[in-house]
C-alpha cells in the first residue's frame, strides 16, 4: 500500500478531535479539502513535511532522528510523532518515506547536532527590564487589535480579491499600511494573522468577512486578545508547547524567547516555510514576545492559562478616553484611544485617515450612506458626535448630515429576473448618463433601459462596490426595496458558502467518506481509480451485472474512452471494465 493511502486510512481512523488538532498544527486550509485523501496529499506534500520537521521541539527530533536509524521508538515521544502524521501509529511508528526523505535533507544542512544538543540555562546580557518588554508588547497588542478592526471594516466596504494563491494584492495591502501609518509587509502579517484567527476567510477568489469578525465588533479588548493567544497556541500544539514551557519555567530573569525557540527547535532555521519562524513573527505581532523577549504572561499562554494572560496583558493597553475633535474640514480626531464601543460605532460613519494611539477620521457622503446603511439614523450619529466633542457640531458637519439624511437611497443597486442581472436606478437622469459614460464602468458593460435605469450582466454585489470605489454613493436593495446591509453582503451568501469550523470541515470529509463506501457519484468513482493508478495500488472494485454485484481486486492501467484497464493479479489476466458497470472502488 502507498504511503498516501496508509496515511488516508490512518485519517479515517483518528478521532474528530485528534484530526482538528492535526490540521491546526500543521495549518493546513481545511475548506477546500474534499475528503481524507486530498488531506493525505496535503500532509504529504514535501513542502507540508518540511514545515512539519522545521516545527519539532528537541525531544522530538530526537526521536525521529532515532527512528530513521531503526533505533527502538519511545512509545510515548513517538506518539507525538504519529498524531502529526509524520510515522505510522502504535505499534510499529514506522517512518513515511516523505518523512524520511525530508529529515534527510534537514540532516544534511543543519548544522546543528542533535545527539550532542540540550536545553540549557544561558545568563543574558544586556537585556531588558521585564517592565520594560510588557510595556512595549502593550503598544504592539494595542496596534495589533486597531489593526484587524481596520482590516474588518475595509472588507466591509471594499471588495478585495485573492491574488495569486491566498495572497492579497498590492494596492489593497499599500491602503491599509496607509492608514496604519505601516509597512505593506506589517499589512500582510495582519491578513495572514486575521485568517489564522478565523476572523476572515477565502470565498469565489475573495476576501470576505467570516462569522467571528462579526464578535469581534462587539468583544472587549480582553475577549480579542484571548482569541488571539489561543490560536497562536492551538498552532503550537500541546507537546510542543509543553516541552518549550518545561525549558523557560526554570531560567531566572527575563527570558529570550528568541534563543529558546533556536535551542528548542533545531530544524527551524532549515526551512523557508518554518513554522517556528511564523509562529515566532505572530508571537511579536500579538505581544507574546517583544524584540524577541518573553512578555511576562507568555508563560501563561502556553500553559493554556488565556483568562490570566489576557486580563494582564490588556493591563498594559493605553487608557482608552472619551475625548473627540470635530473639526469643520470634516474630520474627526481623537487624541487617544477611544472605549470599543464608541470607535466600532465611529467607524460604521466615518472613514479612516489615520489609525493609532491618536486617530483620524473623516466624514463624507459616502461614508455617512454607509452607516445608515448599517441601521443608523442621522440623529444618532450626532448625539455621539456632539457627545464625545462636548460642543455643537461645526456647520459643514451638519450641512453634511443634513443633505446624506436628504439623498440617501437616491442610486440604488439590486438584482432583476432570472438571470439576477443587477439594475441601476435613480431618479437623477444626469447622475445615470454619468455612470454610462464613466470610462472605469466600461467592464461593466452597462446598457440604459428605460428611464432611470441601467442594467450589468455582473452580479449586483459587485456592481455595488464598483460604484462606491469611484465615489458614488449607492445603496443596494432587495425585491422588496429594503436597503440590504453592507454588513450582511460581506458575509457568505449561503450556508454552503460560510466559513466553516476546523470541527465542521471534518464532519464533511467523514460525510463523503460514506458516500464513496455506499453511493459515490461518477466524478467520486474517477478520483479514486485515478488515485490507484497514480499509486499503482491494488483496488476492490465492485461492478453490477445481472443485478448482482461482483468484486474484483484489480491494479488498474488506465482509464479512456469510458473504459478501465487494470490487472487481475489473481486469475492472472488483463480486465476492461465498463465505468459505468463500476459501482464501487474501495482503496487499498
Amino acid at each position: 500500500m502507498s504511503e498516501l493511502l496508509k496515511v488516508a486510512a490512518a485519517l479515517r481512523g483518528m478521532g474528530d478531535e485528534k484530526l482538528q488538532r492535526l490540521i491546526i498544527e500543521r495549518m493546513i486550509p481545511s475548506g477546500q479539502l474534499v475528503d481524507f485523501f486530498d488531506l493525505a496529499e496535503a500532509l504529504t506534500k514535501p513542502t507540508s513535511v518540511s514545515a512539519a520537521l522545521s516545527g519539532l521541539p528537541l525531544g522530538q527530533a530526537k526521536e525521529l532522528r532515532g527512528l530513521c536509524a531503526g533505533e527502538k521508538p519511545n512509545q510515548k515521544i513517538a506518539a507525538h510523532l504519529a498524531d502529526q502524521m509524520l510515522i505510522s501509529g502504535s505499534p510499529e511508528f514506522s517512518v513515511f518515506p516523505s518523512t524520511l526523505e525530508a529529515f534527510s535533507e534537514f540532516s544534511k544542512k543543519s548544522s546543528v547536532s542533535l545527539s550532542t544538543l540540550s536545553i540549557t540555562t544561558l545568563e543574558e546580557t544586556g537585556s531588558p527590564s521585564q517592565k520594560d518588554i510588557d510595556r512595549d508588547a502593550g503598544v504592539e497588542v494595542f496596534e495589533t487589535m486597531q489593526a484587524i478592526t481596520e482590516l474588518i471594516f475595509d472588507l466591509e466596504h471594499r471588495f478585495v480579491r485573492e491574488v495569486g494563491r491566498k495572497n492579497v494584492g498590492l494596492p489593497d495591502l499599500r491602503r491599509l499600511a496607509t492608514h496604519l501609518k505601516k509597512t505593506t509587509d506589517f499589512a500582510k502579517q495582519i491578513y495572514e494573522l486575521a485568517n489564522l484567527a478565523n476572523l476572515i476567510t477565502l470565498q469565489s477568489q475573495r476576501w470576505q468577512l467570516s462569522a467571528d469578525s462579526e464578535n469581534w465588533l462587539s468583544w472587549t479588548p480582553v475577549q480579542r486578545y484571548r482569541h488571539l493567544i489561543k490560536t497562536w497556541r492551538e498552532i503550537l500544539g500541546d507537546s510542543s508547547a509543553n516541552e518549550l514551557s518545561d525549558s523557560v519555567k526554570s531560567l531566572p530573569g527575563v527570558v529570550s524567547l528568541e534563543r529558546q525557540l533556536k535551542l528548542n527547535y533545531p530544524f527551524a532555521d532549515s526551512s523557508v516555510s518554518s513554522k517556528i519562524s511564523r509562529l515566532a513573527q505572530q508571537a511579536e505581532l500579538i505581544g507574546i514576545s517583544s524584540a524577541g523577549w518573553l512578555c511576562s504572561w507568555g508563560a501563561l499562554v502556553l500553559n493554556q492559562k488565556f483568562d490570566a494572560a489576557s486580563k494582564e496583558a490588556v493591563s498594559f493597553l493605553p487608557a482608552p478616553a472619551r475625548k473627540l475633535i470635530c473639526q469643520a474640514d470634516l474630520t474627526l480626531i481623537a487624541p487617544g484611544p477611544l472605549p470599543t464601543e464608541d470607535e466600532i460605532f465611529i467607524r460604521r460613519f466615518a472613514d479612516t485617515e489615520q489609525i493609532g494611539l491618536a486617530s483620524t477620521y473623516r466624514l463624507s457622503a459616502l461614508s455617512i450612506s454607509h452607516g445608515l446603511e448599517t441601521g443608523l439614523k442621522v440623529s444618532e450619529i450626532r448625539r455621539l458626535l456632539v457627545d464625545l466633542a462636548e460642543k455643537d457640531l461645526p456647520q459643514p458637519i451638519e450641512y453634511l448630515l443634513n443633505e446624506s439624511e436628504a439623498r440617501f437611497g437616491r442610486l440604488q443597486v439590486f438584482a432583476e429576473g432570472p438571470d439576477e442581472r443587477s439594475i441601476i436606478k435613480s431618479e437623477d437622469r444626469v447622475l445615470l448618463t454619468e455612470i454610462l459614460n464613466e470610462v472605469k464602468l466600461k467592464p461593466f458593460a452597462l446598457v440604459q433601459l428605460e428611464e432611470g435605469q441601467l442594467a450589468s450582466r455582473f452580479e449586483s454585489e459587485i456592481i455595488y462596490f464598483a460604484l462606491r470605489e469611484l465615489g458614488f454613493v449607492a445603496v443596494r436593495v432587495d425585491s422588496k426595496g429594503k436597503v440590504i446591509s453592507p454588513m450582511s453582503i460581506a458575509q457568505p451568501k449561503s450556508t454552503s458558502e460560510q466559513q466553516s469550523s476546523v470541527m465542521n470541515d471534518i464532519k464533511r470529509l467523514r460525510a463523503q467518506d460514506e458516500v464513496l463506501g455506499s453511493s459515490p457519484n461518477d466524478d467520486d468513482l474517477q478520483r479514486q481509480i485515478q488515485l490507484a493508478i497514480k499509486n499503482k495500488t491494488t483496488a476492490t472494485f465492485t461492478v453490477l451485472s445481472s443485478d448482482k454485484e461482483i468484486d474484483f481486486l484489480l491494479e488498474p492501467i488506465g482509464l479512456a474512452n469510458g473504459r478501465l484497464r487494470a490487472k487481475d493479479k489473481k486469475a492472472d489476466i488483463e480486465r476492461t471494465l465498463p465505468l459505468s458497470s463500476i459501482i464501487r472502488v474501495t482503496l487499498g
